[in-house]
């Protein structure tokens, strides 16, 4: 009897608040291409109960074959002391090596752009009070994902694709994962590095 073969694993990123049926539409969509969703709104991560929410979501992402992980401009809930949840998991995906690709909504890339342009003369300086509609430490995993700082000439991996509305995520999900050999090639080469 032949082996039955496995679907393919994606986790998606822990980002939720705010985001809920958006992110029910991506699972939606992924599954309906034939992947296991790894996503922990929806339930589908294994929890170990000895162990934090976290790392949990870390255990996920080792489990996983690709990761896909949207950058918003709420930084979310889910931090453990000076760690957020998304962050770790986009941090130890690309550590790990795991083929990856981003979703990164308007408004963070808009708000890079202007605190880049914001200068302030007084003696006070310039700071941007916390506040719900949008949290600058979006910015810093925004860098992170495009490897802000390194020579453009020298980055690989940093492709975060632009979103204001749900249509323009569907379309670079089914632009990317809509070609499953292409997915497995990619998941086989990172498996032989």
């Amino acid at each position: 009897m032949a082996k039955k073969k496995q679907k393919i694993k994606v986790m998606l990123a822990s980002t939720v608040y705010g985001f809920e049926n958006e992110l029910s539409a991506i699972v939606g969509q992924l599954s309906t291409l034939g992947y296991d969703v790894i996503n922990s709104h929806h339930g589908t991560v294994k929890v170990n109960p000895n162990l934090s929410n976290l790392d949990n979501c870390l255990k996920a992402v080792e489990e996983c074959d690709f990761f896909v992980g949207i950058i918003r401009p709420y930084y979310g809930t889910g931090n453990i002391g000076d760690k957020n949840i998304t962050f770790e998991e986009i941090k130890t995906a690309i550590k790990l090596g795991k083929p990856y690709w981003f979703l990164v909504h308007r408004d963070v890339v808009f708000g890079r752009l202007l605190l880049g342009k914001i200068e302030c003369n007084n003696k006070n300086g310039y700071t941007v009070k916390r506040n719900k509609f949008f949290d600058e430490r979006s910015i810093d995993i925004y860098n992170h994902v495009v490897k802000d700082g390194e020579p453009i000439a020298l980055r690989n991996g940093n492709w975060a694709q632009e979103f204001y509305r749900l249509d323009e995520a569907m379309t670079y999900i089914q632009a990317q994962f809509g070609d499953k050999e292409f997915i497995e090639s990619l998941i086989k080469d990172s498996d032989d590095e």
